[in-house]
């Protein structure tokens, strides 16, 4: 009689337990599933997917921008507390060359007025200005989407040490916004070149830029940084962002109504989550992808999702952006076509 060999007993009982305990998992979640998910009240039959066919008898859903493929995020939108002008800005593309950021201005009732595509590293934002080392843009002001130079000042670097002190504190007074850039950022990035680059470089020119009644003046010099003073940078306002993360918490705007359970997860479940967003005394019923987190202990329930909303009190409409980096308002059906 052949002898048995242990080593493939043993492999095969492993195989047969492996089996049983994924059988097991399997029958467990199917259970769950079964008996864990109610079904859905009839009330919540006529959500809407949340999209640009979304609408009720008085409110719609107004698609501004989205459906760019190479889009990486949408940053918060920012207001201006002077005019009501609303600037969002979408970073689509971060290479080795440089970062491309799309601009749209917003007008106060929510019409998508233009755009500005910006390619370059560096970028930033001073109160309504787009800010470069090398230029900015006044286009939120103005609408103008040329690049613009700093008027130089020393760029010869002709001034000594105290003259070029005397210049700086003449138009750090005078300016509304003042911004420095050191001479390494500047000159030394990505290599040293030749010609102002490399003079530049060497002597340790530094930037600093002034905004004088609505223009910007860049002092060329060594050494600014230490000067008095410093930096005078600015933000537009930050529109207030809601969360839809506890079920049936009402606010004036939106809230989440109900979560359906579909499908149960290893930490919790995945299934739609029933949205009741309000303007004045009309709502519009809408639902999304979310799943929820089962609580440890005596914690609440942990609600997930990639809808942002965005509301100020002077804003008329609200600003909903969704996970595909489309970038809704909310807007009355009795209003002119935007």
């Amino acid at each position: 009689m052949k002898k048995r060999n242990p080593y493939k007993t043993n492999v095969i009982l492993l195989v047969v337990m492996s089996g049983l305990f994924m059988l097991t998992h399997v029958m467990h979640f199917a259970f769950r599933n079964t008996i864990d998910q109610p079904a859905l009240p009839t009330q919540y039959a006529g959500y809407l997917p949340l999209d640009s066919r979304a609408k009720s008898a008085r409110l719609e859903l107004k698609l501004l921008f989205g459906n760019a493929p190479d889009s990486r995020k949408i940053l918060p939108p920012m207001r201006d507390p002077k005019t009501g002008m609303i600037l969002l800005n979408t970073l689509q593309e971060e290479t080795n060359s440089s970062d491309v950021n799309v601009y749209y201005r917003l007008d106060t009732n929510g019409n998508l007025r233009d755009s500005l595509r910006v390619e370059d590293y560096d970028i930033n934002l001073n109160r309504e200005y787009i800010i470069h080392p090398d230029y900015y843009y006044s286009w939120f002001l103005d609408g103008n989407s040329e690049k613009q130079e700093y008027l130089s000042v020393n760029k010869d670097l002709k001034l000594g040490n105290k003259a070029l002190q005397q210049e700086y504190e003449a138009l750090y007074k005078k300016a509304t916004l003042v911004q420095f850039f050191g001479y390494r950022m500047l000159w030394g990035k990505n290599g040293v070149t030749e010609g102002d680059r490399r003079r530049f470089y060497d002597t340790k020119t530094d930037k600093t830029i002034f905004l004088i009644q609505n223009k910007w003046y860049a002092l060329f010099g060594k050494d600014q940084e230490g000067m008095p003073g410093g930096e005078k940078k600015k933000t537009l306002d930050s529109i207030k962002a809601f969360k839809l993360d506890q079920l049936g918490v009402p606010n004036p705007y939106l809230y989440l109504a109900n979560f359906h359970k579909e499908s149960k997860g290893y930490k919790g479940w995945a299934g739609t989550g029933y949205l009741n967003l309000m303007m004045g005394k009309d709502t519009l019923k809408l639902k999304i992808e979310m799943t929820v987190e089962e609580p440890e202990g005596q914690n609440s329930l942990n609600y997930h999702h990639q809808l942002q909303y965005f509301r100020d009190q002077p804003m008329s409409f609200p600003i909903i952006i969704n996970e595909n980096y489309q970038c809704y308002i909310l807007r009355s059906r009795s209003t002119n076509k935007l």
